[in-house]
Order: structure tokens, then C-alpha cells, then sequence
């Protein structure tokens, strides 16, 4: 059956979690349920992408940030990745990045998520990326200039901070294989500070050979 539009909708935070759950997995299994409905079922599913609900927990001297939406942001973000995947072709592609540059300021799961996002588009609308790629390039931009405190504030493991990194840089190397690309100011610039600075020289260099690719692209 078509996801209801009804529960996508609700006030209730779980009854919303589920219904984008079981939009993904209709999504995933059988697009063809719902690729007539996308005009319904977007306005709230992109909605769900913006709604923080930010409280603080104490546990004995300390305080700590709770995000009581961000599992609701996730799954949104997770159902439109899959349909990225397969419903595009009835999707406002440009709304639709305005709600991935969202993704991108996000947590660095979310962020994660995006990151595929924008590769996927690169494949199939690069024209769109290049069009939103001042939008897409601040918030990677800051990923890279961010410290350990900044992106994990409770103390995660490195490791997940190094793979942000990691992720964003394959973007990066993604977008800088559009072709043209090279003719877009904001973009030389881009690259320039990261090939400037050794820290994201060197993940730039180790990313583009994990990536199989023969061409070294903007060499120095």
C-alpha cells in the first residue's frame, strides 16, 4: 500500500520515524508504489530535514546536548537517499539539493549521507551540482577547517571524525571530475587551499589513489 501521507505528517515523533521507515523500505523494494505520489509525500518527508528539537540532559556535574528529531532527520535524509536511487526522474532536482546543502551543515552521519547524495548527483544532473556548488563548497569547506572538539563535542572517536573527512574529500575529487569544472572560480579556489595546506594535500592524494583513479587531477 502508498505510504500514508497522513502519518508523515503526524505530531507524534515516533508514528513520523516510522512512516519515513516504512516510506524508505517501499522506496527501496517497490518504487512503483509511490513514484505517482511524490507530490504528497515530499512536502513533509523534506520538512522532516529541517526540524530540530535540542534539549540539555545532566548526568551528575555535566550537561549535555540531546537532539530528541535527530533520528527522525536521519531517516528522512535515508529515504531520500533512496530515492535518489529510484524515483529521481519525478523529483524537483533543485529542491532537492536545497534540502541536501541542509544535510551537509548537519551531524556527520547526515553529512555522510549528503556527501553520497551529491556523488550520486554528479553522475546523473552534474549541471544541477555545478549550479548549487557555492552552496555545496562552504559547509565542505568547513568540514575540513573543523577540529576534533567541534565535530564530536562528547568526546566520539576519532576514527568517525577521520572518516568525515575521508567522505568529504571523495566529494571533493567527485566534483573535480565534472567536466569544466576547472572554469568555476569558486571551485579553483577551493582546490587550491586544499592542495595548499599538507593535511588535505595528503588526503587528497590518498583518497584519489583509493579511488582507482588514473588521472591525477588538479596536480600542482
Amino acid at each position: 500500500a502508498v505510504v500514508s501521507t497522513q502519518s508523515t505528517g503526524d505530531e507524534d515523533l515516533n508514528v513520523r520515524r516510522m512512516a519515513l521507515v516504512t516510506l524508505n523500505c517501499t522506496a527501496h523494494n517497490k518504487p512503483a508504489l509511490i513514484r505517482d505520489h511524490m507530490e504528497e509525500i515530499l512536502p513533509n518527508l523534506y520538512k522532516e530535514t529541517t526540524i530540530k528539537l535540542k534539549r540539555e540532559v545532566e548526568m551528575g556535574p555535566f550537561k549535555y546536548p540531546v537532539d530528541d528529531a535527530l533520528d527522525n532527520r536521519k531517516a528522512a535524509f535515508e529515504c531520500m537517499y533512496t530515492v535518489l536511487q529510484n524515483c529521481i526522474d519525478r523529483v524537483n532536482i533543485f529542491q532537492f539539493l536545497d534540502h541536501i546543502e541542509i544535510g551537509l551543515k548537519d551531524v556527520p552521519d547526515i553529512k555522510m549521507l549528503t556527501y553520497l547524495m551529491v556523488l550520486r548527483l554528479i553522475q546523473i544532473n552534474p549541471n544541477a551540482v555545478v549550479l548549487k556548488l557555492d552552496n555545496i563548497l562552504e559547509p565542505l569547506r568547513d568540514t575540513f577547517n573543523s577540529k576534533l572538539k567541534d565535530i564530536c563535542p562528547i568526546g566520539q572517536e576519532v576514527e568517525k571524525v577521520n572518516e568525515l573527512k575521508r567522505s568529504a574529500m571523495r566529494t571533493v575529487i567527485g566534483m573535480s571530475k565534472i567536466p569544466e569544472i576547472e572554469k568555476h572560480p569558486s571551485f579553483v579556489e577551493f582546490m587550491k587551499k586544499i592542495r595548499f595546506y599538507k593535511e588535505t594535500d595528503n588526503l587528497f592524494k590518498q583518497e584519489l589513489q583509493a579511488s582507482d583513479s588514473e588521472e591525477m587531477v588538479w596536480e600542482n
